[in-house]
């Protein structure tokens, strides 16, 4: 069973990494199915564009009225499934057992707020970059705790914008550095994720399989390791909050 052992608001950077690890270790098993759906539904418009045969073209958005349909249907159903994750998760480290049925119950009467939330939260980041890039980059170190403010305190969206930023404003720099050495741990894994399926492809090609089964794979590969991180910065981001209420 997980020790609860919770960060106070003076826990240094490592220290807050040391149980984000723990939490990842003791509930990646358990909550990898709910990280797995949540990436699934919010790579749903990319994968059906690649089915019309069509490139993904970053500077120029498709006009196709089912990619945004399904953008936004993604969008909506990565937001309950993450939520239901990190409830799971918050649970275990509590010492409860899994309950499917009451950890989706309470992200879906979470999931309007936790949905207006996030719209009202990347309109304030991106209004902060617009304006002077700073304010920008503060709100969006401070809105990484909008999900387990809007799942575990009982607020409206503007509420909840509001405590993001009065919880984080202390321990802003541990958070910033937390997010970022979250982030290159990610991007290395990423990297020799990628260094070694060209390898597997190599093995796979030269074996004779199909290129749509070697690109299957890829994607799945590309997927589960997007799960996995998911994860992880769930319990990095429960035991900011953690520290953060601690500090408030």
């Amino acid at each position: 069973m997980l020790e609860p052992r919770l960060p106070s608001g003076s826990a240094s950077v490592s220290d807050l990494m040391d149980a984000a690890t723990r939490l990842f270790h003791a509930t990646l098993a358990k909550c990898l199915p709910f990280a797995l759906f949540a990436i699934l539904f919010v790579a749903l418009p990319n994968m059906y564009w690649l089915t019309t045969g069509q490139p993904i073209d970053p500077l120029h958005a498709p006009r196709d009225p089912k990619f945004w349909a399904l953008a936004l249907a993604g969008f909506a159903l990565y937001q309950l499934f993450a939520a239901a994750l990190m409830v799971r998760q918050r649970a275990l480290l509590l010492g409860h057992a899994p309950q499917l049925r009451v950890e989706l119950s309470a992200a879906l009467a979470r999931w309007p707020v936790l949905i207006l939330s996030s719209v009202l939260a990347w309109v304030a980041v991106l209004a902060g970059l617009f304006a002077l890039v700073l304010p920008g980059i503060f709100l969006l170190v401070c809105f990484q705790l909008l999900r387990p403010v809007v799942l575990f305190e009982t607020l409206n969206p503007v509420q909840v914008v509001v405590r993001c930023v009065r919880l984080v404003r202390p321990i802003w720099r541990k958070a910033l550095a937390a997010a970022v050495i979250a982030l290159l741990i990610f991007l290395v894994c990423w990297l020799a994720a990628i260094a070694a399926f060209g390898i597997l492809q190599i093995v796979l090609s030269a074996a004779g399989v199909k290129p749509s089964a070697i690109s299957a794979i890829s994607v799945a590969c590309e997927l589960g390791i997007q799960a996995v991180a998911l994860v992880y910065f769930s319990a990095l981001w429960l035991q900011v909050y953690s520290a953060a209420s601690s500090s408030a």
